[in-house]
């Protein structure tokens, strides 16, 4: 069955095309602020890390497993 509803002509705005640039020129660029001149200061570094660093097996194999190549030209290969 047809809608017996009529559809009003004036329902949808009608679209223009788009213009061709988006970007707003007739302003001119405000300046930039400019970050305060100051010296740098130095860094503190802090190692907190034990002496000997644990790694489990799994840890092991994954490294061997990716750097192998790496580790053979360092070490030499495998004997």
């Amino acid at each position: 069955m047809a809608s017996s509803r009529q559809r009003s002509p004036h329902r949808f705005a009608r679209l223009s095309a788009a213009p061709d640039d988006l970007f707003d020129y007739a302003q001119p660029p405000r300046p930039r602020a400019k970050p305060p001149q100051t010296e740098p200061s130095a860094i503190l570094v802090t190692d907190d890390w034990p002496d000997i660093v644990p790694i489990t097996d799994a840890e092991l194999r994954v490294m061997e497993a990716h750097f192998a190549d790496l580790l053979d030209g360092i070490f030499g290969p495998k004997a």
